[in-house]
Order: C-alpha cells, then structure tokens, then sequence
C-alpha cells in the first residue's frame, strides 16, 4: 500500500497474511480458497453494499501461480454461489511460453476449467503481450519526457 497506486484500494478490503500457494493450483484452489473463503466472502458482501445497482464483478487474476489459477477460481465459484444473477468477468493473465515455472502450463489448464465452468465472459491476455504494451507505453513515455525537456 505504499506504492504510488496504494491511494487505490482501500486497505480495510484486503486479506493478509498469506504467502502464496506456491505455483500450485491445488494449493491455491482447495487450501487457501476453504480456508479464507469466508473472510473473501465479507470482504466482497462490504463492498457490494456500497452499490446502488450491483451488475458484474471483473476478476483480473494470472494462471500460470497457484495464487491466481487456484484461489483466483474458487473466488470466481464463490461469487456464482452468492450471486447468482450478477455477471462473472475475468481478465485472466496467461503465462508466456517461456515462462520457466513447470507447473504453469497444468495451473493454466485447470484454471481455464474452472472458467468456463463459472465465468460469464473472460478477456485472455498472455503475460508477454502484456509486458510488450507496457514497453511500448513506457518508450513513448520515455520519448515525450525527452521531448519536454528540450
């Protein structure tokens, strides 16, 4: 939270004290999703009573971790049991085929799974093509900075 996009979030919305499911969906899915299910849950009940007119619910998540495939689609099947009729979007981050952690491919695959099981719409994204946006949104940064300053 002390990073220049801490004023964001609100810090009473986060759950801490988890470590990471340590690139493993199993982990992630049926360890962590249990365990702090009903803590997300509250989390999440908080937040849509603030809405005048709740519609969806956009998860942005990546599913080469067990952090992000796992416990990212328990939350994804929490929110199609507690709210049936709100729309399920999520924004999933796939690994790139270079990624160098062996079990990303089979996080990936059990995470996609659970997607089509229970969100309404997904927008994939793969991690490299992610980073080749930022690049070419940071040269041109870079570029008119340059251009300023002259």
């Amino acid at each position: 939270m002390n990073g220049p996009l801490g004023s964001l979030f609100d810090e009473t919305e986060l759950i801490k004290g988890v470590s990471g499911a340590g690139n493993n969906f199993a982990h992630g899915h049926f360890g962590y999703g249990p365990k702090y299910g009903e803590n997300i849950l509250e989390s999440i009940r908080r937040a849509t009573e603030k809405c005048d007119s709740l519609q969806s619910f956009l998860l942005f998540h990546s599913l080469g971790g067990g952090t992000g495939s796992g416990l990212g689609t328990y939350v994804l099947r929490l929110l199609e049991d507690q709210y049936p009729d709100v729309y399920r979007f999520a924004t999933s981050v796939f690994p790139s085929s270079d990624d160098d952690v062996v079990t990303s491919p089979y996080n990936s695959v059990f995470a996609v799974s659970e997607l089509r099981e229970h969100a309404d719409c997904v927008f994939p994204i793969e991690n490299q093509a992610l980073l080749d946006i930022y690049q070419k949104i940071d040269k041109k940064k870079n570029e008119k900075q340059k251009y300023d300053s002259r």
